[in-house]
Order: structure tokens, then C-alpha cells, then sequence
């Protein structure tokens, strides 16, 4: 069974610290408006452009986007994947092991 949550402070009297997956997603969304030339998709019901998953206490980001054509698309793609990674550290104080970016389309 997959995790919706990931503990960042162990349980003690006063509780435990914890921040749930749609954390995790509407901080990699916000990342990647930051990006000039890169756009998300439209969630659908079939697809979701950004997926989190927890296992075993680790973080695994899959985004998958769209680029302006005729930018070149390495670079970008390693934009948005540092931009993902440093905002979820800054915002939550976890690091992610795992940002994968898929190209899935160009926007003119």
C-alpha cells in the first residue's frame, strides 16, 4: 500500500510532523510556471501531469511537460528538474531522491 504522506519529525509528546503527497504536487506545479519555456498539461482524468510517489519514506517525482519550440530541450528539461528539487527542499526541508521529467509535446 502506497503512503500519502511523508514524516519529516518523528512522533514526540507534542506529535509528529508530516506533509501530505498534494504538497509535494502543487509545489512541482509552481516550478514549473517559474520556467519560461516550459508549460504542464491539463489533468484529465485518465492522466496527471505531475505524479508523487512515496516508498519507503522517499520521495519520486514525475513530471511531464510541454516546451517551446524550438528552445533546446535538455536545458530546459534540467531547469525545470532543479527547480523542482530546490523548491521542495527550500518549501519542506526534504529532499526528493527521485525528479524525472518527460517531454510529452511542443507549444508553438
Amino acid at each position: 500500500m502506497t503512503q500519502d504522506y511523508i514524516v519529516l519529525k518523528d512522533k514526540t509528546e507534542s506529535g509528529m510532523i508530516a506533509v501530505n503527497k498534494s504538497v509535494f504536487q502543487s509545489i512541482s506545479e509552481i516550478s514549473i510556471h517559474e520556467i519560461e519555456n516550459a508549460e504542464t498539461i491539463a489533468t484529465t482524468a485518465f492522466s496527471k501531469p505531475i505524479q508523487i510517489k512515496i516508498i519507503k519514506n522517499k520521495l519520486h517525482i514525475y513530471a511531464d511537460i510541454k516546451v517551446k519550440y524550438g528552445v533546446n530541450v535538455n536545458a530546459t528539461c534540467e531547469l525545470v528538474q532543479n527547480k523542482i528539487f530546490e523548491n521542495v527542499t527550500f518549501m519542506t526541508g526534504f529532499k526528493p531522491s527521485e525528479v524525472a521529467v518527460n517531454v510529452i509535446g511542443f507549444v508553438l
